[in-house]
């Protein structure tokens, strides 16, 4: 009878490990290919938002001779300020409501006079 040798014994084991790991890894790998992709798409989209950001923000920082001192290619590629929304509704806003004031004012102006109203109680009668 053959006896293996340690060689022998080591290939035979580890053909065996593989042979039980294998599946476990491959299940493993699509699980992992399955979930990947939309984590990414999301990780890229804060990346760029949160780039964005820090972008515009630095370039508010940088002062105006700098800019001015910028080769043209960098400095048309600064981002430009936001104008800001809050600020131009609210002054739409203050003037809509001076113009609903001025209309009542004309309004109240054009009305004719209010007539006294009589409630029959004369004024010697309260005394």
């Amino acid at each position: 009878m053959h006896r293996k040798s340690t060689a022998e014994q080591l290939r035979d084991d580890l053909r065996d490990l593989v042979d039980a790991v294998v599946p476990e890894v491959e299940s493993a790998a699509h699980a992992v290919a399955e979930k990947a992709p939309p984590l990414i798409h999301h990780g890229r989209a804060v990346a760029v938002e949160k780039g964005t950001r820090a972008a515009t923000s630095l370039a508010q920082r940088i002062p105006d001779p700098v800019i001015d001192r910028l080769p043209d290619t960098v400095a048309d590629r600064l981002p430009q300020p936001h104008r800001r929304r809050g600020r131009t509704l609210l002054v739409l806003g203050a003037l809509g409501l001076l113009g609903a004031g001025a209309a009542v004012v004309a309004r109240r102006r054009q009305a004719p006079p209010e007539r006294p109203v009589v409630t029959g109680i004369d004024e010697q009668d309260r005394a």
